[in-house]
């Protein structure tokens, strides 16, 4: 994102465009993966983080590359969602919405179905113990699972303590993201590249994370907490 500006660069010029074309050829490959997997959330969150970079840094020219690029990556979404699951982006008829609306319902009454619950939650793991006697899932029509919202299953599991840690973790990381963001033109071109990913990284990871359960894969969970490690080394004052 940041390669735009290389007169902060000891980049040579020709060797730039190379690293500019395997990086393009790279980001399409992924999106275009993103696509086919027709996973609604994932692809949202691509575009919040991919649409805050270009923001944040502030260049018209990659703002404007930015919108052309995602545009049509938005239609091309919507059409293989109707082509693949006969769904739109987003749609009531959907079985996957529908399920979600059920188990969001259900977890919100666990939660606030005592003062326990709703302080210090029902126990890790114990909806999928004890999902058949509170007839979670639609009193077991669906499949076991999880309530398919991070900030949900965390209140549910855990109460509002881990809530309100999980809340106050993120707006850490996105403050001292979002600083960095806007103070980086004495960095090096590299240190703004990744700074700027690493911050679409976070947006994308918390806006997919309302309406799925991200810390219940350890292999995101191990990649989330390993960028937002490089992004605390990379964000912190040198000058104390």
């Amino acid at each position: 994102v940041c390669s735009s500006d290389l007169s902060k660069s000891n980049i040579n010029p020709r060797k730039h465009w190379k690293l500019l074309a395997v990086a393009v050829v790279v980001v399409a490959g992924f999106a275009l993966a993103l696509l086919l997997t027709s996973t609604r959330a994932s692809q949202a969150g691509f575009v919040v983080g991919c649409a805050s970079a270009a923001l944040l840094s502030r260049n018209k020219r990659i703002i404007i590359a930015g919108i052309l690029a995602l545009l049509p990556a938005i239609l091309l979404s919507g059409f293989i969602l109707r082509d693949s699951r006969k769904v739109g982006f987003l749609d009531s008829s959907d079985n996957s919405t529908t399920w979600r609306m059920t188990v969001y319902r259900e977890g919100l009454e666990l939660w606030t179905a005592s003062p326990r619950n709703f302080l210090l939650g029902v126990g890790m793991d114990s909806i999928q113990r004890y999902s058949d006697e509170w007839g979670l899932f639609d009193h077991g029509r669906l499949p076991k699972g999880h309530f398919h919202s991070t900030p949900l299953q965390l209140a549910v599991e855990r109460g509002i303590p881990a809530l309100l840690i999980w809340i106050g973790f993120l707006l850490v990381l996105s403050r001292r993201m979002f600083r960095k963001c806007l103070n980086l033109f004495n960095e090096s071109t590299l240190t703004r590249g990744l700074i700027l990913g690493l911050t679409a990284s976070l947006l994308g990871f918390i806006t997919s994370g309302f309406v799925h359960y991200n810390l219940g894969d350890s292999e995101v969970a191990t990649v989330f907490y390993m960028l937002m490690g490089a992004g605390v080394v990379l964000t912190r004052d040198n000058s104390k």
